[in-house]
């Protein structure tokens, strides 16, 4: 009896665990740190991650559908990421957002893609060698990134681009261009 009376709270109050979802995430961000408050994010519902994500400055747009298990890395804030409309961003992706990744309209990113948009051998010898960089990413519309696929710095994926799994991107990807491979390679041009 009891399950049965919390399913239908649960039907009749909704909106509640994205309100609280947000509220414990904005308590452990100001009082105990970003870095607790980033790993109750990656555990929040599916419904409350669009909220935080715009709550702490993330521009998203209109029906995107926004997968749990999400890590956002290097912030302070979200105002690094920006999602076009009608967009999907596949489970347990991860961001670093030490500089922007930009996200136009009706992108697919599947589960567990990386973008990365910085290089720091921090403490290494080797830092002397390979000073720190940053730079964004830009994802164009209608494009598809498969599974597990890592994006690098300073990249552009062009309109109506196929990035097969397991990818690793380290150069721009051309318009209705189908990439594949580590490092991703042309697969097919000009296929849409």
């Amino acid at each position: 009896m009891l399950k049965i009376v919390l399913r239908i709270s649960n039907l009749l109050f909704a909106p509640i665990p994205i309100f609280w979802n947000s509220v414990v995430f904005s308590c452990l961000y100001f009082f105990v740190g970003s870095g607790s408050a980033f790993l109750y994010f990656e555990r929040v519902s599916k419904r409350s991650v669009t909220p935080i994500l715009r709550l702490f400055g993330a521009s998203i747009g209109k029906k995107c559908s926004i997968q749990t298990g999400l890590t956002l890395h290097n912030c302070s804030n979200f105002k690094n990421l920006t999602i076009g409309d009608n967009c999907h961003i596949g489970k347990k992706c991860f961001f670093d957002l030490r500089d922007r990744i930009t996200i136009k309209d009706n992108v697919v990113i599947s589960m567990q893609t990386t973008f990365i948009t910085h290089q720091d051998f921090y403490v290494s010898s080797l830092n002397k060698k390979f000073p720190s960089k940053r730079g964004g990413i830009f994802i164009n519309s209608h494009s598809y990134i498969g599974a597990r696929s890592t994006i690098l710095m300073d990249i552009i994926v062009g309109e109506k681009s196929v990035i097969g799994a397991n990818s690793l991107v380290n150069r721009n990807v051309e318009a209705n261009t189908m990439v594949g491979g580590v490092p991703a390679k042309i697969i097919r041009k000009d296929f849409v």
